[in-house]
């Protein structure tokens, strides 16, 4: 028996004290809201069948989001109004369904194919803008911009796709593809800028 049939996309946001479960807590949260959800899910084969589900890249624990993405299958086509009524009815607050679309099956895994994500920065009030403005061109004029991860140098450089302000929030286009990511935190971080400063909040993951 085949393991596809109907593929379907949600387009989720992510806030609230939801912005501080996990990824794997987060796939455990959908599974259970899939099967409270009543639509006829396909589930994987072999000894212990789970719901087929996809999500996209981890979001960082106390990000919130407005783009974060999961595909799941069912056995039957539902309208994707439905979907996004009956899933919505199952989720808790801080999570909730944006939008739905079936999608063809033979597109790649939504983290395969990931490419880069956007972020909207938001500086606290007592926070110069123009200061951290003026001090992130200095930053990005630096030949390497170099951190440190799990006793590993990165250089975030050829990592900062765009960026750009709006008034006072900062708008970054970050590398996020299982070869090389960044973060907006460690950029932050190299402006000696601490995560009580600013609240962070995803808005767009592209694809391959």
């Amino acid at each position: 028996m085949s393991e596809s049939k109907f593929r379907y996309r949600a387009v989720f946001s992510k806030n609230g004290d939801m912005r501080f479960i996990g990824h794997l807590d987060l796939q455990q949260l959908f599974e259970r809201a899939l099967r409270r959800s009543a639509l006829p899910l396909r589930y994987s084969q072999g000894f212990s069948p789970k719901v087929r589900l996809n999500l996209a890249g981890a979001l960082p624990l106390g990000f919130t989001s407005t783009a974060e993405m999961m595909d799941f299958w069912l056995e039957q086509p539902v309208e994707p109004p439905l979907i996004q009524e009956q899933l919505n009815a199952a989720l808790p607050t801080g999570i909730r369904i944006i939008s739905v679309t079936e999608v063809p099956n033979d597109l790649p895994s939504l983290q395969a194919s990931l490419k880069s994500a956007e972020y909207e920065v938001s500086f606290k009030a007592e926070i110069d803008v123009s200061a951290v403005n003026a001090n992130l061109e200095d930053l990005l004029n630096k030949p390497n911009l170099i951190v440190t991860r799990r006793n590993k140098q990165v250089d975030l450089k050829p990592l900062v796709e765009a960026l750009h302000w709006e008034e006072d929030k900062l708008y970054l286009r970050l590398s996020s593809s299982p070869e090389a990511s960044a973060r907006p935190d460690e950029l932050l971080a190299l402006l000696d800028l601490t995560t009580e400063q600013y609240d962070i909040q995803r808005i767009g993951l592209y694809y391959s």
